[in-house]
């Protein structure tokens, strides 16, 4: 298997995701990508380009609901967030592992992507995780005045679209893909709370293993990120209460960036900066 190719799969209730797998030339792994909440899996291409060029065959994919894996119209899509962890990502390790037999796996999770790999049965296939601005999402966790922004689109913008076209599209306020109604609401409810991350957050969490987690964590963020702050990523943290974390945080002038934030991690700009480093540290756990 060497090059990009175009893939779909079951996930674990039988629901048809797409993505592509881009295989790697003399692999010695496999990675998983995790998106985040509203990015269509073409957005981690480049990275996972690079992710091939070091070695791992690497899958990229679209939770149900997004991009390539919704269904028309969207107002009617039933998908839930708690689905993407609970049905779609175990699924996605799955097709990964059979595809790449033998060789050790990785995820690599970006805000969401990361935030449920407690609610994944099968986790523990994973040599190690990567946490790309993965925190809590609970609003007063942001800065002002950003955290008033947040606020507007759970209490005003999304609500008002749901009413009026059935589903949270792009535009001025949310500019992430077209956001199924209970994808939205779910989220939503979480980001208004400062519960952890278990089955007192969401009863969809009831068979979730947060504390369970024993797989080694790298959990990077940076200074510039209005989401993911210090606070925020502490507040996710304790609900992976059992496994070891490696810490880090960028500063955009330590990589020579004007701007990192929240989704800037991905930019090709960082080849030699932070994927490097991500990379170095994956190869790490996968000697």
């Amino acid at each position: 298997m060497s090059g990009a190719q175009a893939v779909r799969f079951s996930a674990r209730d039988g629901r048809e995701l797409t993505g592509a797998l881009i295989g790697a030339p003399a692999p010695h792994g496999a990675l998983l990508i995790n998106a985040a909440t509203g990015f269509a899996h073409g957005f981690y291409r480049d990275f996972a380009l690079y992710c091939a060029e070091r070695g791992y065959h690497t899958l990229i994919y679209d939770y149900r609901g997004i991009g390539a894996s919704a269904t028309a119209p969207l107002s009617a899509e039933r998908a839930r967030m708690s689905d993407w962890g609970r049905l779609d990502m175990p699924a996605a390790l799955d097709f990964l592992a059979a595809r790449a037999p033998g060789l050790p796996l990785v995820t690599l999770g970006h805000s969401v992507g990361g935030q449920l790999i407690g609610c994944m049965d099968n986790e523990r296939l994973a040599r190690a995780h990567v946490m790309i601005a993965v925190s809590s999402g609970y609003w007063r966790y942001e800065p002002a005045p950003f955290r008033y922004w947040a606020l507007a689109l759970w209490r005003v913008y999304g609500p008002l679209m749901l009413r009026t076209r059935g589903y949270v599209p792009r535009g001025a306020v949310w500019r992430g893909e077209p956001l199924p109604p209970g994808v939205f609401r779910q989220w939503r409810a979480w980001n208004l709370q400062a519960t952890p991350f278990g089955p007192t957050l969401d009863p969809e969490f009831a068979a979730s293993r947060f504390a369970e987690v024993r797989t080694p964590i790298l959990s990077w963020g940076f200074s510039d990120d209005r989401i993911a702050t210090p606070r925020a990523i502490e507040a996710l943290l304790g609900s992976y209460a059992r496994a070891p974390i490696e810490r880090r945080t960028s500063r955009p002038e330590e990589v020579g960036a004007g701007r990192i934030g929240h989704h800037g991690f991905f930019f090709a700009r960082h080849r030699d900066s932070l994927w490097r480093g991500a990379l170095d540290w994956i190869d790490e756990r996968c000697a």
